[in-house]
């Protein structure tokens, strides 16, 4: 027997068991059930499968189903992500978390983290914060060096959505000081690029070239060209501000040509390279070819405006 036989076989077998059973075996054959539908690529099968499965055991007398439901809610979580259901994700993680918390406490912290980055893809920020500091709580501040990392960047990104940007930069630095710790240098140079970022929202050109620099250094050295260009904008900014407009000028044109190099790239970062370089322009006295340039991303903006508002249709 092949194996696409003994699969639609075992598919009988646990259609006849959901039949034939009840309560707890019932919700084990609908919980099989939905595994296939996951394997199909058919998510929304084998996310009614996994609802019901969750459904059936939670109605159990005794609440004696602590790991299966534990089991079904992270189910339901990865069948939400691969829908594009962050929120839906995160809450079915949260499910998960609680029925964790009976039979294995240490499993809590990363699944919170877990829970937290699902909040943060969903723009759900407070909530995406609350997991992060409740991990903190439940962690192990001598050995987890790297956890805490995480959980500091996290919250520092949140509060740099929520446009709390002072409290952002002091929880990335905290970070920064538990990556360092733990020598974990790759996430070290993110939060000195995150921090680069906020300082350019704030204005504050020594401070971008400070972090912006450190954390372009590292990254050219791994070739991570997509934070290389980024950098180079930033540390673009950081000149302008300080008046310097022809260094300014060397590294927003870097930055471009970075990015035309790696191939086609989001155009919303052309188009914030170009309006750098065209005010530079201006300032330094080439203003028709300023204007052209802005000009230019006029016409760029009225077509994709008109795009969205077609596709939209």
């Amino acid at each position: 027997m092949n194996r696409e036989n003994s699969q639609e076989q075992m598919e009988k077998e646990l259609w006849q068991q959901v039949a034939e059973s009840e309560g707890a075996k019932r919700a084990e054959a609908y919980f099989y059930l939905s595994r296939i539908s996951f394997e199909k690529g058919k998510f929304k099968d084998s996310l009614a499968m996994c609802e019901t499965a969750r459904e059936l055991f939670e109605t159990e007398v005794g609440n004696n189903y602590r790991l299966e439901l534990y089991e079904v809610n992270m189910a339901a979580s990865r069948i939400h992500v691969e829908l594009g259901q962050r929120l839906e994700a995160a809450e079915a993680l949260g499910k998960a978390i609680e029925a964790a918390k009976g039979f294995d406490i240490e499993l809590v912290p990363d699944l919170l983290r877990d829970q937290g980055r699902h909040f943060y893809s969903a723009d759900e920020f407070e909530k995406s914060m609350q997991c992060h500091h409740q991990a903190i709580a439940l962690t192990d501040h001598l050995a987890q060096d790297r956890s805490l990392g995480i959980d500091y960047l996290n919250i520092g990104m949140c509060l740099h959505q929520l446009r709390q940007l002072h409290d952002a930069v002091e929880k990335l630095k905290q970070a920064r000081r538990y990556f360092k710790e733990d020598k974990d240098f790759d996430d070290l140079a993110y939060c000195d690029g995150e921090i680069a970022e906020i300082y350019v929202e704030l204005a504050y050109g020594p401070h971008i070239l400070k972090y912006g620099q450190r954390a372009l250094d590292f990254f050219t050295t791994v070739r991570d060209y997509r934070r290389m260009w980024w950098l180079q904008y930033y540390i673009g900014i950081a000149w302008r501000i300080q008046d310097e407009q022809d260094v300014a000028l060397e590294h927003l044109e870097a930055a471009k040509e970075l990015a035309h190099e790696q191939g086609r790239q989001p155009w919303e970062f052309f188009v914030k390279v170009e309006k750098e370089i065209a005010e530079i322009l201006i300032i330094k006295g080439r203003v028709h070819e300023g204007q052209e340039i802005l000009r230019r991303i006029r016409s760029v903006e009225g077509i994709t405006e008109s795009e969205a508002i077609h596709e939209a249709a």
